[in-house]
């Protein structure tokens, strides 16, 4: 598999996982339930997908700035922290949302969490 297809590949995974997790508290799955053990898995390889972006060892349209790179390590270690605690930390959603703005984000608009 090429660089630009694992990069792909990570990504539309990580997608997928900021969504069940957002999706986890809409419909109210109890906390003790979650998360799915491949998610801190899934949100690393789609941070490495992010630092391959920023530092353009693929070409991608997407728009990826340091900041989004440093939320998704951050949301690594609020998944890890739930798993633990057996308690989603208060941040969590708040923080996947904001991740899936990535994929819609244009150039001029700042990361999730960037200073403004």
């Amino acid at each position: 598999m090429t660089r630009d297809r694992q990069v792909a590949q990570a990504l539309s995974e990580g997608f997928n996982c900021l969504s069940a997790i957002v999706e986890s508290f809409d419909v109210g799955v109890p906390a003790h339930e979650l998360p799915r053990n491949e998610w801190s898995g899934t949100l690393r390889a789609m941070g490495d997908a992010l630092d391959a972006i920023l530092s353009n060892e693929v070409a991608t349209s997407l728009v990826v700035q340091q900041a989004d790179c440093d939320s998704v390590r951050r949301l690594v270690g609020l998944v890890l922290e739930w798993k633990t605690t057996r308690q989603p930390p208060h941040e969590l959603r708040a923080m996947a949302e904001s991740l899936l703005t990535i994929f819609s984000r244009r150039g001029a608009e700042p990361a999730p969490g960037a200073p403004q």
